[in-house]
């Protein structure tokens, strides 16, 4: 995302993250106008004459027109810039122009907002500072409603999705960069066997996770994407990365779900039932110049949430502080040139397990930095190799051995030497436990991912103490 990661990118909690996730888009969307002047454009219809009392009354979007009286209407919206900061808009229209603000939520910076709105074909805006240079552009439509719309920079080398509601006169509408973004995990039985499924829905609708079915021997990453009405669409991959199957269904979070898998000729339905569900944990921080924000899990584990929360703000800290340092002017081409994002993947849930990683993601950067964490549910603690393995066994050469080892195996290892250059520099640094074995892992890189590797519990038994935490997991 950011670029950084953490969108269509919190930090984002799932097993792997897609791309989609990006919130610094260096291919912004095609097509957009030079400027967002009024000339030539069509006109929009007048909203009925009830809106238009409540449009004199805004006095602030009043002041933008020459004669005030010929303001037609007033609509106000609230909502996400790429589903993380949260945003206001306001905007007026005469009959010909369309001008307003649009401000951060938190910060109370504010940008004008002016160009034409048709509410059948869409509207183009220019975005400018309280200086009247121009800072960017918003272009998109109003439907239900509803307003939704890229946003680009002066030059068009970044871009974000604005999705925003409108609010009614005289009503308030509360908006979180948490809402619609939650993890739950499903059960099942599957060919007489266990099967799991988590699923993390996060920014933008994307939809990650894994799908375990003990009769396949196989754990599945899942990735894809849910609709506004709950429809989803994800693809089983597996450990080379392809497809194994599509996975298909309706889910309303907090509920059971059915799901179809069709792949190889087979089609299965698993009929799920929600074991656990919580809802996503987000921060979030927008201004001129800067943005940052972090999508992290709310477990129902008191103590798991302590840990998360203190990784959370001690990243968020170092961010303020290294843009506080940086003191970037206030200018157009600084438009939210420094942004940052943290997110969460899970890697493994059971009854007693919860593992997964942090990835940190900043413009000033080219390195992406992370973290791995394995809780004990039952006692709230982090599980170590010392909580795992015997006395005196040095776990961190044996699985640097067992990477040197199993690392040529991996798909693009043979035809790509930079690929090869960065695991060998970068080795394989975290760990998280999952139900089929220990996981080794490198940390989220640009253009690679997250890659791994899985240590089956069966080679590392010997040197497992009998009292580990997932002795239930070791065969």
């Amino acid at each position: 995302m950011l670029a950084l990661y953490l969108r269509s990118g919190l930090f984002t909690l799932f097993l792997g993250l897609p791309t989609i996730f990006m919130a610094q888009k260096t291919n912004p969307p095609a097509n957009k106008p030079t400027t967002a002047n009024t000339a030539n454009k069509p006109v929009a219809p007048a909203l009925p004459q009830a809106t238009v009392p409540y449009a004199v009354r805004d006095t602030a979007i009043a002041k933008l027109f020459e004669k005030p009286a010929d303001i037609q209407w007033v609509k106000t919206f609230k909502g996400r810039l790429d589903d993380a900061s949260v945003v206001d808009i306001s905007l007026g229209f005469d009959g010909y122009s369309c001008r307003g603000y649009m401000a951060y939520a938190k910060s109370r910076i504010r940008f004008r907002l002016e160009g034409y709105f048709d509410t059948l074909s869409g509207f183009q805006l220019e975005e400018r500072d309280m200086s009247r240079g121009l800072t960017g552009y918003l272009i998109g439509a109003y439907s239900n409603r509803r307003l939704t719309a890229e946003w680009t920079n002066h030059d068009r080398s970044l871009g974000s999705r604005i999705e925003a509601d409108e609010v009614a006169p005289g009503q308030s509408l509360t908006v979180n960069c948490s809402d619609n973004k939650w993890s739950s995990r499903y059960i099942t039985r599957y060919n007489n066997a266990r099967c799991d499924m988590v699923l993390v829905r996060s920014h933008n609708g994307a939809l990650d996770g894994f799908l375990w079915i003990e009769a396949d021997s196989k754990t599945y990453r899942l990735k894809g994407d849910i609709n506004f009405d709950g429809n989803y669409e994800m693809e089983a991959l597996l450990p080379n990365g392809k497809v194994a199957g599509l996975l298909q269904g309706n889910i309303k979070p907090g509920q059971n779900t059915d799901c179809n898998w069709i792949g190889s000729g087979e089609k299965r339905t698993f009929k799920f039932t929600l074991k656990d569900h919580f809802l996503s944990g987000c921060y979030e921080y927008a201004d001129y110049a800067t943005s940052y924000d972090a999508l992290y899990p709310r477990t129902p584990c008191t103590d798991c949430n302590t840990w998360l929360d203190q990784q959370v703000t001690g990243w968020v800290n170092r961010c303020k502080t290294t843009l506080s340092e940086k003191k970037t002017a206030l200018t157009p081409a600084n438009r939210s040139t420094q942004r940052a994002s943290a997110w969460s993947e899970i890697a493994c849930w059971t009854e007693n397990i919860f593992s997964g990683y942090f990835s940190f993601s900043e413009t000033w950067d080219t390195r992406i930095d992370g973290i791995s964490y394995n809780f004990d549910l039952r006692t709230g603690k982090p599980i170590t190799f010392v909580e795992l393995f015997n006395k005196g066994f040095d776990a961190k050469t044996w699985l640097a051995d067992y990477a040197k080892r199993e690392s040529p195996k991996l798909p693009a290892f043979a035809g790509d030497p930079q690929y090869r250059e960065w695991l060998d520099k970068e080795g394989f640094p975290l760990f998280t436990l999952r139900r089929d074995g220990l996981e080794i892992s490198t940390l989220f890189h640009p253009s690679y991912g997250r890659q791994a590797l899985l240590v089956p519990y069966s080679g590392l038994k010997p040197y497992m103490r009998k009292d580990n935490p997932v002795a239930d997991l070791v065969k």
